[in-house]
C-alpha cells in the first residue's frame, strides 16, 4: 500500500492523465482502465461522465480501490474486475483504453503483447487510448555515478581475477534517474509509436547523431519516452524531469568513448524482435572518433546452453517432480474438495511431506488463483 499511496504523490503525471481523461471521455463512452491500482483514472473517468467503467487490476489492491469507491459515491458507477488480460470477461468492448504502467524502456514483449489483446478482444475498432503516442529519446551520456558503480568493485580483490562478472553488469540495462546536466549532448527523437494502431506497426529504437560543443567521456547511452496524452497534454520523464515512476534506462558503453570538442556521435538503440514481433533484448551501440563501443541485454544475463534451450518452442517439456505436484493440486481443486482433503490426497502420492508442508504446497499453488472477496469485507460482515 505504500507503493500505491506513493504514486498518489505524483501530481505532475495524475493531473496532466486527470485533464487528458477528462477531454478523451464523453456520454456515450465504454472505458476500461488496465492496471487500476487505487482506481485512480476510473474515477476520473466517472467523472468525465463515462456512460461505463470497467477497472481491471490482477492485483489485490482492487480490493482497496473498491473501498475507495463506495466512500466516495463511485459504486455503481465503475465496476472494478479483478484479474489479467486476457482472462477477465467484459460484456462490451470498450471505446477509450487509458494504461500508464509502462516500464522504463516503454515497450518489453508483455506491453506489447497486452495491447494486442486488447485491440483483439476489448476494444472497439478506433478506440481512443489515452496516452495517444509516445515518442522516444536518445542521448549519449558524460561520465555519470551510475555508469562508475561499474566499476567501483576491484577486479583483482583477493588475489583472483573477477572482469567475467564484470562483462554481464556492463551488458545490462539500468533503470535509474539521471540530472538533466549528466548528457553529453542535446538528445534525438529517434522513433514515435501511435497506441491505437495494431502494435505490428510500432518500432521503437533507433539512431541519432550528436555533437558535444566540449570534450567529454561518453560512459553510457541515456533513452527515454515522452507521451503524448491528447489535448496537448505531455508528460516526459527526460533526465531532470522525473514527473512519474518511470525514470530513464540506461545503456552502459564499456569501455567509454573519448570524444573531442565538435567531433560527431553517431548512436543507436533498437530491441531484437522476437517471433511474434514483439520487442525483445535491447542492443545498443555508439561510435566516435574512430572509436566504437556496444552492448547486448543477452550478454548481461547468466545461462547455459540448456537454460536457452528450455525456452524454444522445439523443446519437449517434462514436468520436474514438484511441477507434477502442483498439477496435481490443481487437478484436484474441483470446488468440492477443501485445501486438507486435497492435502491428504497428495500425501498420498507423497508420504514423506508432512501435513503442515502438504498444506502449505495447496496454499501455494493456489494463491493468486481464486475467487475471493477483499479481507477486509469478510471482516467487517463478521465473516
Amino acid at each position: 500500500m505504500e507503493y500505491y499511496r506513493g504514486l498518489l504523490q505524483q501530481a505532475v503525471r495524475i493531473e496532466a492523465f486527470r485533464r487528458a481523461v477528462h477531454h478523451a471521455v464523453g456520454s456515450e463512452d465504454r472505458v476500461l482502465e488496465v492496471g487500476t491500482g487505487l482506481g485512480t483514472y476510473a474515477f476520473f473517468a466517472a467523472d468525465a461522465g463515462a456512460n461505463q467503467v470497467w477497472a481491471v487490476e490482477g492485483h489485490p489492491v482492487v480490493h482497496v480501490a473498491e473501498a475507495i469507491a463506495r466512500l466516495n459515491g463511485y459504486e455503481g458507477r465503475v465496476e472494478f474486475v479483478r484479474g489479467w488480460i486476457p482472462d477477465v470477461h467484459l460484456p462490451d468492448r470498450a471505446t477509450v483504453l487509458v494504461f500508464e504502467d509502462f516500464p522504463p524502456r516503454l515497450l518489453e514483449e508483455k506491453v506489447y503483447r497486452l495491447f494486442g489483446q486488447l485491440q483483439a478482444s476489448f476494444l472497439e475498432p478506433g478506440a481512443r487510448v489515452v496516452p495517444a503516442r509516445a515518442s522516444m529519446f536518445l542521448a549519449p551520456l558524460a561520465t555519470y555515478r551510475v555508469v562508475e558503480r561499474i566499476g567501483e568493485t576491484d577486479d583483482t580483490a583477493y588475489g583472483i581475477d573477477w572482469t567475467p562478472s564484470r562483462d554481464y553488469l556492463v551488458n545490462k540495462p539500468q533503470h535509474v534517474s539521471m540530472p538533466a546536466d549528466s548528457l553529453a549532448a542535446e538528445p534525438v527523437k529517434v522513433s514515435e509509436l501511435e497506441f491505437a494502431a495494431p502494435p505490428e506497426t510500432w518500432l521503437p529504437g533507433g539512431r541519432g547523431t550528436f555533437r558535444s560543443d566540449s570534450d567529454v567521456m561518453v560512459s553510457g547511452l541515456a533513452y527515454w519516452f515522452d507521451l503524448d496524452l491528447g489535448a496537448s497534454e505531455h508528460l516526459s520523464n527526460a533526465p531532470g524531469a522525473n514527473p512519474a515512476s518511470w525514470g530513464q534506462l540506461l545503456l552502459p558503453l564499456d569501455p567509454p568513448l573519448r570524444v573531442p570538442a565538435g567531433r560527431q556521435i553517431r548512436a543507436e538503440v533498437r530491441p531484437d524482435p522476437l517471433a511474434d514481433g514483439a520487442p525483445g533484448l535491447l542492443r545498443w551501440s555508439a561510435a566516435a572518433a574512430g572509436r566504437r563501443a556496444s552492448g547486448h541485454e543477452f550478454l548481461s544475463q547468466p545461462a547455459s546452453f540448456a537454460d536457452l534451450c528450455g525456452r524454444s518452442p522445439d523443446t519437449v517439456p517434462r514436468l520436474s517432480q514438484g511441477g507434477r505436484l502442483q498439477a496435481e493440486v490443481l487437478r484436484l481443486t474441483d470446488g468440492t474438495r477443501a485445501i486438507d482433503e486435497i492435502a491428504e490426497e497428495i500425501r498420498r502420492h507423497r508420504p514423506d511431506l508432512s501435513k503442515v508442508a502438504a498444506q502449505c504446497l495447496v496454499v501455494g499453488t493456489l494463491s493468486g488463483k481464486l475467487e475471493s472477496r477483499s479481507l477486509q469485507e469478510v471482516w467487517q460482515s463478521g465473516g
